[in-house]
Order: C-alpha cells, then structure tokens, then sequence
C-alpha cells in the first residue's frame, strides 16, 4: 500500500477559529477541515468527533 502523504496547505490562525474539546484541549477548526479533507483525522479521534458536532450544529442554524 502507497501512503504517500501530500503537505497540508497553510490554514491562516484566528482565535475565532478556536475551540475547547471535551478533553479540554484546544482545536483549530482549518486544520481539523484540512486533516479530514486529506482522509488523515481518524473517526475515534476527538478532533474529529469535534467537528462533526460543529457540521451539526451549523446544519441546524441554517435549517
């Protein structure tokens, strides 16, 4: 099997893009995006359970 890894492109930090997970650890949402776009966020991790909770949420504002 290939892994061949392409780079992350650069996510430009901003507070706001922050936020606190449930272990208390901080997450910067870009990244969590761009780790999961290139399939490299594991589904038990918890950034990814984060970010799936941010799709939610921002599913309902719009609904």
């Amino acid at each position: 099997m290939n892994e061949a890894k392409k780079a992350l492109k650069v996510a430009p930090f901003n507070l706001d893009d922050m936020v606190r997970g449930e272990d208390g650890e901080l997450y910067h949402l870009p990244t969590l995006r761009a780790l999961h776009s290139a399939g490299r966020l594991s589904r038990e991790s918890a950034g990814y359970l984060l970010l799936m909770q941010r799709v939610l949420q921002s599913a309902r504002l719009i609904a």
